[in-house]
């Protein structure tokens, strides 16, 4: 299965080690390349925007500042992602966009699951957080 992740920072960085740790193949996106450099190093590959990571994974997971990131990244991943696929938005985001995206990935046949985390960096760097 390959794995798509966009948004690396400082709670993404580490929630994608861990994916990669796991023995998945990551695909990443950020819009700070330099901030991939540790997932290529370990195996990880590039994508260009996040239709290309879209188009390239089984999964995505979004870790994003907020809603306003998340919208425009879902675009992007609406016009990339194949039906039967699903994406997880691990940002904290407003009930009110989650629902809107919701129905439009479903629409298309993507699952598409809210699911903020709790637990902060050091719970993302040991893999111990509340979905």
């Amino acid at each position: 299965m390959k794995v798509g992740f966009i948004g690396i920072g400082t709670m993404g960085a580490s929630m994608a080690s861990n994916v990669r740790a796991k023995g998945y193949d990551l695909v990443v996106n950020d819009i700070r390349r330099e901030a991939a450099a540790p997932h290529l190093k370990a195996g990880a590959t590039w994508a260009d925007s996040a239709r290309k990571v879209a188009e390239a994974a089984d999964v995505v997971f979004t870790s994003l500042p907020g809603p306003r990131d998340v919208e425009a990244v879902a675009e992007e991943l609406l016009a990339g992602m194949r039906k039967g696929t699903a994406w997880f938005d691990l940002s904290t985001n407003s009930p009110t966009v989650v629902r809107r995206l919701s129905e439009r990935f479903a629409a298309r046949g993507i699952a598409m699951l809210d699911s903020p985390v709790s637990g902060g960096p050091s719970g993302a760097k040991s893999g111990k957080l509340a979905l």
